[in-house]
């Protein structure tokens, strides 16, 4: 199956005649007409300027049982400033602002657990002035940090495929709203045995520029190994971010993840692997109310005969499947890239669930399908590695073009090609790892850029002394 393209066209045409010298004067009468925003869609580094740019961040640990920090990067050879509003789940902590001003060629963080202390959870608003720039956070955790980018703007629907609390891991939804009227929402989850829709989370009120959290477990969702989740603002809008603790049934180690603002017929991921002691799989969630059949194809594996690549999953209405890659006859052990498909036209949100082997024991790591709008010939990150890694990204190639990948680090001279890595050849629809070692890369934001459509996704240090690594997508753009 050929990933599907997107094209997009503006056509103006303009026309004079039979207009003389003499001729009346008549006024023209213009029907008003309001932007057409289209879909909200994962984050993505925005093009052309703006009055004011906003960053929505999921949110992060506080209170002493973590911690966390945004990264704002500004890749121009001018000062950005803005402002920083971080918003706690303590009802009597008043929203804090902090003005913020990046240097050119820089990255800035700041630490949120310590700007706004009180409360479970923190999260953040960051506004840029004139635009530019881009923002990212990390959460900080005892079993591992994670790392996720910041949305381009809140929405009234966010949904999530992956859930677990088996043995004791917890799933909490942490909302967030920025605005100052509170927002209303309904919340429902999907279970192996089928939606759910507690009367307590029906009508919810997030009051205005607050952050409200909720722990399914304790609402009847206790050793549940699939817990899709769907969160409508019936008032208002917010920005939902969810954060796991696996300890037991299989997972262990720490993921926060911002939820999918829309629905899509397709979804792609430049990463995924399999091999002696990984667990791969898939969680696909269809919301709506018809079933769909959603195709997976694996990208970037060499020419099998054995291997058909044409695995098909139904999809009831309303539920989850979860597709288990050891399931996939003949499928080659190895990394490989994956795109689900679906003539259903926006119907489904997947994500990616691998557990890995790390030091003496295993981490797990979640990741969201990319909408294929974003495949990009550029990727954007305010944090990469802090100690070198063999594999830190992986990219895959979803145009049937062989193309070369630089990639470049940010420094006091602009961005500058990393040694060894400024013409990486990336065969068409291939996918390849790129390590991180060279000195110049570790610490530093970092852009991937190629002469064709990419996905990067990035394997970083969980922190500290932690074996494993946490996965995520960079910014498109």
């Amino acid at each position: 199956m050929r990933p599907l393209r997107s094209i997009a066209g503006v056509v103006v045409a303009v026309a004079l005649a039979g207009l003389g010298v003499g001729a009346r004067d008549e006024s023209v009468v213009l029907d008003p007409v309001f932007a057409n925003l289209g879909a909200p869609t994962m984050p993505f580094v925005p093009a052309g300027s703006f009055i004011t740019s906003s960053w929505f961040c999921p949110g992060v640990l506080a209170g002493g049982t973590g911690g966390g920090r945004l990264s704002i990067t500004n890749t121009a050879d001018e000062p950005i400033a803005g402002r920083i509003t971080a918003l706690s789940t303590d009802p009597a902590a008043a929203a804090v602002e902090q003005a913020v001003n990046v240097a050119p060629r820089s990255t800035t963080d700041i630490d949120l657990a310590a700007l706004q202390p009180t409360g479970t959870f923190v999260s953040a608003l960051v506004e840029i002035d004139g635009g530019g720039g881009f923002v990212e956070q990390v959460a900080e955790h005892p079993a591992g940090a994670a790392v996720a980018s910041c949305a381009n703007a809140a929405s009234s629907n966010w949904w999530f495929a992956d859930g677990f609390t088996v043995d004791d891991s917890t799933e909490r939804l942490v909302l967030t709203n920025p605005y100052p009227d509170a927002a209303i929402v309904d919340i429902r989850f999907v279970t192996a045995d089928g939606i759910r829709r507690p009367s307590r989370l029906q009508g919810y009120p997030v009051p205005g520029r607050s952050v409200e959290v909720i722990t399914l477990g304790e609402l009847g969702a206790r050793d549940e190994p699939i817990l899709a989740a769907q969160v409508t603002a019936t008032r208002g809008r917010v920005v939902a971010g969810r954060a796991q603790h696996y300890v037991g049934g299989g997972r262990l180690g720490f993921t926060m993840t911002l939820g999918a603002p829309s629905l899509s017929s397709q979804l792609y991921f430049a990463d995924g692997e399999t091999g002696a002691g990984i667990s791969e799989s898939y969680a696909i969630y269809n919301p709506t109310d018809a079933d769909v059949t959603v195709d997976a194809v694996f990208l970037g594996l060499p020419a099998s005969p054995d291997f058909a690549n044409d695995t098909q999953v139904e999809v009831p209405a309303g539920r989850v499947v979860t597709l288990d890659t050891a399931t996939i006859e003949n499928l080659p052990a190895g990394r490989h890239g994956a795109v689900f498909s679906t003539f259903a036209a926006s119907s489904i949100v997947v994500e990616r669930v691998v557990t890995r082997p790390a030091g003496n024991s295993v981490v797990t790591t979640v990741v969201m399908g990319s909408p294929p709008n974003l495949a990009s010939t550029r990727w954007s990150a305010s944090v990469g590695v802090g100690e070198p890694v063999d594999d830190a990204l992986v990219v895959l190639n979803v145009d049937s073009v062989d193309t070369t990948v630089v990639v470049s680090t940010l420094g006091p001279g602009g961005l500058v090609p990393v040694p060894g890595l400024e013409a990486i050849p990336l065969p068409a629809g291939g996918v390849i790892t790129v390590p991180f070692t060279d000195p110049s890369v570790v610490g530093r934001a970092f852009v991937v850029a190629s002469g064709q459509r990419i996905f990067v996704e990035r394997s970083l240090p969980r922190g500290g002394e932690l074996a494993g690594r946490s996965g995520s997508f960079p910014l498109a753009g």
